[in-house]
């Protein structure tokens, strides 16, 4: 049984110049033990589809999905308040900006510590905070959820966690910041983390570092991971199987090394040809032209078909379906034949 099964789900924002189609029919499943990419431009609709799975999509914006289902439980069916009792416990979301995700008023170490006070039993109160507790009453810091947050800060591999557990977000560096959002997002030990673009805005050897500790913690901690991105170098060193997004939609699935040697869809091979290459550095980048649509009320069937080098008058006409490239890839293009039928 897959951990994460999502089908048919849609995302759209109501406003008065139009209904904005963030999200369009996407499939997406995540077994135990894998880290899945989720690959696209800005605006492609990645972000909104990880807050819609999570069940934090606010008015105006409504979602609706034939399933989504986690460990086999309809996140759907859930009351609200159970709904928020399986949100940073079974799954858990790494946001991005850690800086201003994080609450500038609290010490890092109390927010992982409420974390784990409101999911796991601790035996502590959850109406008064330990950080009040601390404050007004003169607590000690030996609270079993105040000892486990600088556990996890140790896990990440922040140094001198016990002093740093007291410091507040603007006190962290970037990279530190980040750190201590993925302590906080695996602190109750989920089954499944969504990590929103965990990278970005931080130096090379930084984005290594969280990468290499983001694998470690798959096995550490038994958890699988969604891991969204716009960047290819990310994808095809970190996941095992890979889904590309574009304007609301998946575009092309496959397993990483299979999309990266035979990608199908030119959305797919318009995003590597336009990567920078290490082992090749005088290969030519080519950008792709043209930018993400406008999602309201897209006039075309083929949302891609306007910078598409392949594009003829029916992309524009024809809504594209899915098309079984090989085993477990496929790619939604009118110009692609089943694999039975090369």
């Amino acid at each position: 049984m897959s951990l994460l099964e999502v089908q048919g789900l849609k995302t759209a924002f109501h406003t008065a110049e139009g209904t904005v189609q963030a999200v369009d029919d996407v499939d997406i499943r995540i077994d135990p033990g894998e880290i899945v990419g989720l690959v696209g431009e800005s605006g492609s609709g990645k972000s909104v589809l990880a807050r819609s799975i999570m069940g934090l999509v606010e008015s105006p914006g409504e979602v609706s999905a034939e399933e989504i289902r986690l460990n086999g439980q309809s996140l759907q069916e859930m009351s609200d308040e159970d709904l928020r009792a399986v949100r940073g416990n079974s799954i858990s979301m790494i946001f991005q900006d850690p800086v201003n995700s994080l609450n500038p008023t609290l010490q890092v170490g109390e927010q992982i510590a409420e974390n784990i006070r409101l999911h796991q039993d601790v035996n502590e109160s959850v109406t008064l905070s330990a950080e009040v507790k601390r404050k007004i009453l003169g607590a000690a810091k030996n609270a079993e959820s105040w000892q486990r947050a600088i556990e996890m800060l140790e896990s990440v591999g922040i140094p001198e966690a016990e002093s740093r557990a007291q410091s507040y977000p603007h006190e962290f560096s970037g990279g530190m910041a980040q750190r201590a959002m993925v302590a906080m997002a695996l602190s109750c030990q989920p089954d499944l983390l969504i990590a929103d673009e965990p990278t970005t805005g931080l130096d090379v050897t930084i984005q290594a570092q969280i990468l290499d500790e983001l694998e470690a913690l798959l096995t550490e901690f038994d958890t699988s991971i969604l891991l969204i991105t716009h960047d290819l170098a990310v994808v095809a060193e970190t996941t095992t199987r890979a889904n590309v997004m574009y304007a609301g939609e998946i575009i092309e699935r496959a397993p990483t090394e299979e999309l990266f040697d035979n990608p199908a869809h030119p959305y797919t091979e318009a995003l590597i040809a336009s990567t920078p290459r290490l082992e090749n550095p005088d290969d030519r980048i080519e950008p792709i032209p043209g930018s993400v649509p406008d999602l309201i009320d897209i006039p075309y069937a083929c949302h891609f078909s306007p910078r598409c080098p392949e594009a003829t008058e029916e992309c524009f006409e024809l809504e594209p379906e899915p098309v079984d490239i090989g085993t477990n890839h496929e790619a939604s293009c009118l110009k692609r034949e089943p694999v039975g039928d090369l």
